[in-house]
């Protein structure tokens, strides 16, 4: 999965600038977030595939990658009812069937990630984003904000990037910016 580590840096980095990525403020921690990223990277394959464009990864565009992972995350996801599997080629799965109910219906309330952890099935990775509906509010944010401006890309200057309009620059990356321009 090549498209992996790009993205992973890319929302970790999001995750980081919004204060969601520790677990036990009900963030998402870096594994729960690997598990969310290679449940869509399967399952954008497995459409890639069925529609004969290949499955390897090697063509993704890692932008339009991100925006799918926010457009999934921030609205198309239904968290009240589906739980995320990345075993077996990764599924989506009936968090209130029979022998699911118990471990992934959270207390806290219907709209929960329910991840199945791979190496542990009787455990739920996802049980401590207990913030995952303003998380959710926030990938769709991000996904409205980078399919305006990549439609209307009038809206930009020619030395401001998309990608800012959701990643704040950081003084490393304006350092780095400063250096490359001398």
């Amino acid at each position: 999965m090549p498209p992996l580590r790009p993205l992973t840096f890319a929302l970790k980095y999001f995750l980081s600038s919004r204060d969601i990525n520790k677990p036990f403020t009900g963030g998402i921690g870096s594994y729960l977030l690997q598990l969310m990223i290679v449940s869509f990277l399967q399952h954008r394959s497995r459409e890639d595939a069925s529609r004969g464009c290949g499955a390897s990864g090697r063509h993704f565009n890692l932008g339009s990658l991100l925006v799918d992972f926010f457009e999934l995350y921030g609205s198309d996801f239904n968290y009240v009812t589906a739980g995320i599997s990345v075993r077996h080629d990764g599924y989506y799965f009936p968090k209130g069937a029979p022998d699911r109910r118990e471990v992934f219906c959270s207390p806290r309330g219907p709209f929960t990630l329910a991840v199945e952890n791979p190496l542990d099935v009787e455990m739920d990775v996802g049980a401590g984003a207990f913030r995952m509906q303003m998380i959710s509010r926030i990938f769709g944010h991000a996904y409205k904000t980078l399919v305006a401006y990549v439609s209307e890309p009038a809206l930009l200057s020619p030395e401001e990037s998309v990608l800012a309009r959701i990643l704040p620059v950081s003084p490393e990356m304006e350092k780095r910016r400063a250096m490359k321009a001398n």
